[in-house]
């Protein structure tokens, strides 16, 4: 009694302790006045049908009503096992709602054999059940969402989506790292407060129409609706891992927690919720084996949708990391003698199971992701690279140039130049050999921005070309605006350009406006003999197309070069 009465006398709760055959043997102050206001209380917690009493037992967040007496099922619950319950008792004059906390416990040095009861005052009956309600639908200590709620909601999710292909859901679990050492080293109330923290945290960096939720343990998952983008998913992914990076205060020390996330995207094809979770759960355990890397995306069922965006931006990602890309080099000619006088070099995609991707499709949806940034680098300095070899290998070949294609994506970049001569200093390639092109969009969409840039390049000794030029005749005006070195004539205006008049008269203006800047001419598409003559009536210097020679691997123009060197 003593032992009790030291232990529990301040106990914020009502507390019993019964022995093996039910008897009570303590009460603190709380229970006592508990049990003097219901009289009736003492005999509902021993019988299992008294009168005016109902029993539930909450089970799996759910409450199912109970058949044996509070104590007989407390006593017969395994040592430590604690079980929760909710008793409601009821007469002419009282009504009590009490949540009951029930205990099994031995105390082998004092031959002690028993119960321990917590009872709080649960209030009224309306209040109970919006309590049930939200514990069967919330996690406890974090206040987010359960298992059922968050699953029900994908389900809802995988509805709304339909047969939309533009859009897409995504699942990400979350693993956090290190919860059992602070579990171990600070007790299990600081690994408590760790998961709240966690959870507020994260919850801070989702967008209102996200869910997010406790499975359990240390486990969290989000799910993420209406994508329309595989990189939106992964920068959620990114901003959600640099957030549990930073160190956590709990308990006056600073802890780090590390977290492994999982990621399954669905869509119409989705069979159901289960299948993405689970998938999301696979990739997490499959992101917890590879170290370096902050989180996994799930791909097996992927194939399934290999003609949409999605899985093509997915297979672009993977592709620059796995080297999936290799360049191809069209000569370009001098239209009087057909010297080579330099390349254009143009990037190709070989995938690993659909074969080679056409620039026209991989291009456009790398611009719109970003992914054009590290695949322009490395196109850049392989470009040059390669260049340099064929100078110092190949007789000849000393002043032959490169053009490398730029999007207005990386004229945008901050470090443009920096990144340039970063590649021109790394390859040992003279910046005179280097040619940068664009299209006439980048310079009429970034007029105002873009003139310093050009310049700036310039006076690092690279030329600049407008790929592609003609093809608004209003864009004649903006070569007034612009320091460029070179003109290459669009395709199209090759075509009937000997019976079409008009067409006729725009090249020609367009190739006497070059002539009158000083500017290079080079006509691309010449692909038959006619498009030949018509590039010489106009006196382009040189040009390029299939006429001449379609566009070749590295070891297919080192073998063009040398002939065309010999031949000279």
């Amino acid at each position: 009694m003593e032992i009790f009465k030291a232990i529990f006398q301040n106990c914020g709760d009502a507390v019993m302790v019964v022995d093996h055959q039910s008897h009570v043997v303590y009460t603190n102050a709380q229970a006592r006045s508990l049990l003097s206001v219901s009289p009736m209380l003492l005999t509902a917690l021993e019988l299992a049908d008294h009168t005016g009493c109902e029993l539930w037992e909450i089970c799996h967040q759910q409450p199912q009503k109970s058949t044996d007496s509070l104590l007989a099922a407390v006593l017969s619950a395994a040592p430590e096992q604690h079980r929760e319950f909710i008793l409601h008792c009821s007469s002419a004059k009282d009504e009590t709602w009490l949540a009951i906390t029930g205990h099994s416990f031995a105390l082998p040095n004092h031959d002690f054999q028993g119960g321990l009861l917590l009872l709080r005052d649960a209030g009224h009956q309306a209040a109970l059940t919006a309590n049930l309600a939200n514990k069967s639908h919330h996690d406890e200590l974090t206040g987010l969402v359960n298992r059922t709620i968050f699953m029900d909601r994908i389900h809802h999710a995988l509805t709304k989506v339909g047969d939309d292909k533009s859009t897409f859901i995504a699942v990400l679990c979350l693993d956090v790292m290190r919860l059992k050492a602070v579990n171990d080293s600070f007790g299990y109330a600081a690994g408590d407060r760790l998961l709240v923290e966690i959870a507020h945290r994260l919850k801070q960096n989702l967008r209102r129409e996200d869910t997010f939720s406790r499975l359990g343990g240390d486990e969290f998952t989000v799910l993420l609706e209406e994508v329309s983008s595989y990189s939106e998913v992964l920068a959620i992914a990114d901003t959600l891992y640099q957030e549990l990076m930073a160190p956590f205060k709990i308990a006056d020390y600073e802890i780090n927690v590390g977290v492994n996330i999982g990621i399954s995207l669905g869509s119409h094809q989705t069979p159901n919720a289960d299948t993405l979770l689970r998938q999301a759960d696979l990739a997490m355990n499959e992101a917890k084996a590879r170290f370096e890397e902050r989180y996994c995306v799930f791909e097996d069922d992927m194939a399934a949708v290999a003609d949409n965006s999605l899985y093509l931006e997915m297979s672009l990602r993977r592709a620059i990391k796995n080297n999936e890309f290799y360049l191809v080099y069209q000569p370009i000619f001098l239209v009087r003698t057909h010297a080579v006088i330099g390349v254009e070099s143009l990037v190709r995609w070989q995938h690993p199971t659909r074969g080679t991707i056409s620039p026209a499709q991989f291009i456009p949806l790398a611009e719109k992701t970003g992914l054009i940034i590290p695949l322009g680098w490395w196109v850049l300095e392989e470009s040059c690279r390669q260049l340099k070899e064929w100078q110092e290998t190949i007789p000849g070949a000393e002043n032959l140039f490169v053009s490398v294609n730029m999007s207005s994506r990386q004229f945008a970049q901050r470090d443009l130049l920096e990144g340039i001569k970063h590649i021109l200093h790394k390859t040992g390639l003279s910046p005179k050999f280097l040619k940068i092109e664009m299209t006439e969009s980048v310079l009429i969409e970034n007029s105002d921005s873009i003139i310093e840039i050009l310049a700036s390049i310039r006076e690092l000794g690279i030329k600049l070309s407008v790929d592609d030029f003609g093809t608004g005749y209003s864009s004649l005006s903006y070569l007034h605006q612009f320091t460029v070195d070179t003109l290459k004539i669009d395709r199209s205006f090759l075509e009937n350009a000997d019976s079409d008049f008009e067409k006729l008269e725009i090249l020609q203006s367009v190739v006497r406006l070059a002539w009158n800047l000083g500017l290079e001419v080079v006509a691309e598409g010449i692909e038959t003999r006619r498009h030949l003559a018509q590039v010489k009536a106009l006196r382009c210097e040189s040009g390029q197309g299939f006429l001449f020679s379609k566009p070749l691997r590295s070891h297919e123009m080192n073998q063009l070069l040398q002939e065309s060197i010999e031949n000279e």
